[in-house]
């Protein structure tokens, strides 16, 4: 897999799986297919678009529990850490839990990206992949912007208007 599709992925993600939300649409977070713009734009068909939502349901209930899941051993891990004295052991044991629990999380998020991947085509998947990219470096949203282009109106620290 080339660096560049792996980076076009990473991008993706953060849009599949909810952090973008479709300005001024009915377009809920991670819906993305259901915005009529970008449904043009990759030429998605009606079965795709409900196969699209039968993958972001089954998806979205695996992701909350697999979060329930690494919250519960979260705490686990404040407990272990609350207590005088910390027993080193066990709380290095409950942090390999609790990144065992991340990284099946992550995997799960990814293997949706592929699906995703493999629905759209490689070259449906280039332009979604280039259209998230664009709405988050420049789009209206500004999701990646960087704090020298804030924009008019951003206040500094002592709230002078810059």
């Amino acid at each position: 897999m080339t660096k560049r599709m792996l980076i076009g992925m990473l991008v993706c993600s953060a849009f599949f799986l909810g952090v973008v939300q479709a300005r001024g649409e009915d377009v809920g977070p991670g819906r993305w297919w259901r915005s009529p713009d970008m449904a043009r734009d990759i030429n998605l068909t009606d079965k795709e678009k409900q196969i699209l939502d039968d993958m972001f349901a089954k998806n979205r209930d695996a992701l909350i529990d697999m979060k329930s899941d690494l919250e519960k051993e979260r705490l686990k891990l404040e407990d272990i850490l609350d207590k005088d004295p910390v027993d080193q052991s066990a709380a290095k044991a409950q942090f390999k839990r609790i990144e065992a629990k991340r990284q099946r999380l992550s995997a799960e998020r990814f293997n949706y990206i592929l699906e995703v991947r493999k629905l759209l085509g490689s070259e449906r998947f280039r332009t979604l992949s280039g259209k998230f990219r664009e709405r988050m470096m420049h789009g209206p949203d500004r999701m990646m912007q960087r704090p020298d282009r804030r924009g008019p109106g951003f206040r500094n620290d002592e709230g002078r208007q810059k």
